[in-house]
């Protein structure tokens, strides 16, 4: 029993690592979509301006959900 609690909480700690680590890279990936231009970046600057604030407010949004379930912790 305390080992299957032991294995339970080192799985919820890594569960939650892994939403956390996931929701930086998509927070990331939105600012680079939205600051661009700032940051002159060429690849990105060939897609519609509308395409990348839409692509980035995705990203922000789904960033902060990876963001929230990891430290929610309900698995």
């Amino acid at each position: 029993m305390i080992e299957d609690n032991q294995r339970r909480n080192g799985y919820n700690t890594l569960q939650s690592l892994r939403h956390i680590t996931m929701a930086v890279l998509f927070i990331a990936m939105g600012i680079l979509m939205v600051f661009a231009e700032k940051f002159k970046i060429e690849q990105l600057l060939s897609f519609d301006k509308f395409f990348r604030y839409f692509f980035g407010g995705i990203c922000f949004l789904y960033g902060g959900f990876r963001f929230y379930r990891g430290f929610k912790k309900d698995y």
